[in-house]
């Protein structure tokens, strides 16, 4: 067998752990919120309460994303990975043993900790293993694993949850990452290249060696436009198809699975279609569509575009751009920054999806006859804020090319 060979089955055998590890992470983050009413219902707690069990877990990941993004790229990948992943099934199976809301609050909080540093290490992982010409294509297969998440892993928790208690699923995440941990100890090799950048010295700041990269703050910029417009949203969908446009309830989860799906297969095709002719202008196709999306069915509600058409087209097109800004991210730092860079990406995320869940309930608000007033609103702010998510691509694209280093010219023969 050749070392090319080799290399691919590597590559191969990192995509399916890092994949694993994203499920794991996904699903413990998404089962939150649909199984809300039921361990409302079961201990006794305010519906309107639901909201802090499920923020308590982003606050939590996005304060830790900022505290040791400065000290993750010191350590090896696995030992990252293997440490982060044992702290979610310790914290997560917790969630079973929890009775009111003050402990369901403080052991998300506990869970958050552990869960941003897993998305850091992952992500740095794959961009370590993968080449810039081949990166978004690997993105797009590991982040699969969302779709997964929202295709199996949501109903299948809501399955458990009616047959054996509003604990069973914790019970079930806390096992799969119990099988993903002892997963990564077997089958992935220790990855410390990226220590090797350090050299003897000491290793400088992270902050002040990212101080000095035109990238990052455009990059960050980004990360928090995208990711406010996309929770100004996203919370909001099942009131929004219910009560806005006449969409069964009974029908909810062939929504989720339809879209779910759809996501999944555009992604790998995102991946390898971007890598061919840029982030940037794969985002903007997808930005395109995704305004056209949100006017449709969000701003207009025009009933005559069936509901799982708007469904479908709003998560293919935010599929992509998550594809295309994950891959373009990866590049900006050095190796030997990569993880911590990661670290404060994931926290920037974890903040912005709060803040924009937050801003739209004081743009929300249900009238007496039923109907969620205010979408338009929220609909216009997120175009917007998705508008300028992309012109930082753009930036962040022209920059990195103006601080590409320029490749020896061969002299010409005699």
């Amino acid at each position: 067998m050749t070392s090319a060979d080799n290399t691919r089955r590597f590559e191969r055998r990192v995509l399916l752990l890092m994949a694993l590890v994203q499920f794991t992470n996904i699903w413990d983050f998404m089962i939150v919120m649909p199984l809300g009413p039921d361990f409302a219902r079961a201990l006794g707690i305010d519906a309107g309460h639901i909201g802090w069990i499920a923020g308590s877990y982003s606050i939590s990941a996005a304060i830790t994303g900022i505290i040791i993004a400065r000290f993750l790229d010191r350590f090896d990948r696995r030992s990252v990975l293997l440490f982060s992943l044992s702290g979610l099934m310790v914290t997560t199976l917790s969630m079973t043993m929890a009775s009111t809301l003050t402990q369901l609050i403080a052991v998300r909080v506990v869970t958050g900790m552990f869960g941003g540093p897993v998305i850091a290490a992952s992500l740095a992982v794959i961009a370590d293993v993968f080449p810039e010409n081949r990166r978004g294509e690997a993105m797009g297969k590991v982040f699969g694993s969302f779709s997964i998440a929202s295709v199996i892993g949501v109903p299948l928790g809501l399955e458990i949850a009616q047959h054996f208690g509003w604990w069973a699923p914790f019970a079930a995440v806390s096992a799969v990452a119990a099988i993903t941990v002892a997963t990564i100890r077997l089958q992935l090799p220790p990855m410390r290249h990226h220590l090797d950048h350090r050299g003897a010295a000491a290793p400088p700041s992270l902050f002040s060696s990212l101080r000095h990269n035109a990238a990052v703050l455009p990059a960050l910029v980004m990360t928090a436009t995208g990711l406010f417009a996309a929770f100004l949203i996203i919370p909001n969908i099942s009131a929004h198809v219910q009560q806005n446009m006449g969409y069964p309830r009974a029908w909810l989860g062939l929504l989720y699975f339809s879209g779910g799906a759809a996501a999944f297969f555009s992604m790998r095709i995102t991946g390898m279609r971007s890598d061919r002719i840029g982030y940037a202008k794969t985002a903007l196709y997808a930005t395109i569509g995704l305004w056209v999306t949100l006017y449709i069915g969000f701003y207009a509600q025009i009933h005559a575009v069936p509901v799982l058409a708007v469904f479908v087209a709003f998560m293919v097109t935010m599929s992509t751009r998550n594809v295309t800004t994950n891959a373009l991210i990866s590049e900006i730092p050095k190796p030997q920054e990569r993880a911590g860079f990661m670290s404060l990406v994931s926290a920037v995320q974890h903040l912005m999806s709060g803040a924009g869940a937050m801003c739209s309930t004081l743009l929300l608000k249900e009238t007496a006859d039923g109907r969620l007033a205010g979408m338009d609103h929220a609909t216009l702010i997120a175009m917007a804020s998705f508008g300028l998510s992309l012109w930082m691509m753009f930036r962040i694209e022209k920059i990195m090319e103006k601080h590409k280093p320029i490749a020896p010219v061969e002299p010409a023969p005699l």
